[in-house]
Protein backbone atom coordinates (compact mmCIF):
# COMPACT_ATOMS: atom_id res chain seq x y z
CA UNK A 1 0.00 0.00 0.00
CA UNK A 2 1.21 3.70 -0.80
CA UNK A 3 2.10 5.76 2.01
CA UNK A 4 -0.97 7.99 2.08
CA UNK A 5 0.60 10.45 4.15
CA UNK A 6 4.01 11.26 2.06
CA UNK A 7 0.80 11.79 -1.54
CA UNK A 8 -0.57 14.51 1.19
CA UNK A 9 2.09 16.11 1.80
CA UNK A 10 2.90 16.59 -2.03
CA UNK A 11 -0.35 17.49 -2.60
CA UNK A 12 -0.90 20.02 0.45
CA UNK A 13 2.45 21.84 -0.96
CA UNK A 14 0.89 22.07 -4.52
CA UNK A 15 -2.24 23.28 -3.10
CA UNK A 16 -0.27 25.87 -1.15
CA UNK A 17 1.61 26.94 -4.14
CA UNK A 18 -1.35 27.60 -6.09
CA UNK A 19 -3.11 29.51 -3.04
CA UNK A 20 -5.73 26.78 -2.35
CA UNK A 21 -7.05 26.77 1.87
CA UNK A 22 -6.73 23.45 3.59
CA UNK A 23 -10.27 22.49 4.71
CA UNK A 24 -9.22 18.74 5.90
CA UNK A 25 -7.67 15.92 6.21
CA UNK A 26 -9.92 12.21 6.97
CA UNK A 27 -7.30 9.77 7.68
CA UNK A 28 -9.36 6.91 7.39
CA UNK A 29 -10.78 7.12 3.89
CA UNK A 30 -7.26 9.51 2.72
CA UNK A 31 -9.62 12.40 1.55
CA UNK A 32 -7.75 15.55 1.79
CA UNK A 33 -9.70 19.04 0.81
CA UNK A 34 -9.12 22.40 0.26
CA UNK A 35 -11.29 25.90 -0.82
CA UNK A 36 -10.35 29.03 -2.72
CA UNK A 37 -13.03 31.15 -4.16
CA UNK A 38 -16.16 29.12 -3.75
CA UNK A 39 -14.76 26.39 -4.95
CA UNK A 40 -13.86 23.17 -3.66
CA UNK A 41 -11.37 20.21 -4.66
CA UNK A 42 -11.82 16.89 -2.91
CA UNK A 43 -9.09 14.31 -3.47
CA UNK A 44 -8.88 10.53 -2.51
CA UNK A 45 -5.00 10.49 -1.99
CA UNK A 46 -5.27 6.12 -1.94
CA UNK A 47 -6.76 6.35 -5.44
CA UNK A 48 -5.52 9.71 -6.74
CA UNK A 49 -9.38 10.42 -7.63
CA UNK A 50 -10.07 14.38 -7.70
CA UNK A 51 -13.62 15.59 -7.39
CA UNK A 52 -14.25 19.16 -8.18
CA UNK A 53 -17.51 21.53 -7.12
CA UNK A 54 -17.67 24.96 -9.09
CA UNK A 55 -20.30 27.24 -10.09
CA UNK A 56 -20.16 27.04 -13.50
CA UNK A 57 -21.34 30.11 -15.52
CA UNK A 58 -23.92 28.02 -17.52
CA UNK A 59 -24.93 24.98 -15.62
CA UNK A 60 -24.79 26.09 -12.27
CA UNK A 61 -23.34 23.80 -9.15
CA UNK A 62 -21.35 20.92 -10.82
CA UNK A 63 -19.06 18.43 -9.67
CA UNK A 64 -16.06 16.82 -11.68
CA UNK A 65 -14.27 13.94 -10.72
CA UNK A 66 -11.19 12.73 -12.48
CA UNK A 67 -9.60 8.81 -11.86
CA UNK A 68 -5.83 8.06 -11.34
CA UNK A 69 -4.49 11.76 -11.96
CA UNK A 70 -1.25 12.11 -12.36
CA UNK A 71 0.79 14.90 -10.57
CA UNK A 72 0.90 17.11 -13.57
CA UNK A 73 -2.81 16.61 -14.15
CA UNK A 74 -2.87 17.59 -10.56
CA UNK A 75 -1.06 20.67 -10.76
CA UNK A 76 -3.19 21.55 -14.04
CA UNK A 77 -6.39 21.32 -12.05
CA UNK A 78 -5.04 23.53 -9.24
CA UNK A 79 -4.35 25.56 -11.54
CA UNK A 80 -7.72 25.10 -13.35
CA UNK A 81 -10.27 23.56 -11.87
CA UNK A 82 -12.31 23.29 -14.92
CA UNK A 83 -9.88 21.85 -16.80
CA UNK A 84 -10.18 18.72 -18.78
CA UNK A 85 -8.17 15.73 -18.63
CA UNK A 86 -10.43 13.28 -20.36
CA UNK A 87 -10.64 10.40 -17.29
CA UNK A 88 -13.56 11.70 -15.61
CA UNK A 89 -17.22 12.19 -15.34
CA UNK A 90 -19.52 14.86 -14.43
CA UNK A 91 -22.37 15.48 -12.22
CA UNK A 92 -24.86 18.21 -11.74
Amino acid sequence: MKDISKIVRGIKIMAKIHKWVFLEFQEDIGLVSFTKDDMRINIYASKMTVGTCINHPKQGKTQLFRKKVTPKEMNKIFKNPRVHTNKGYKRK
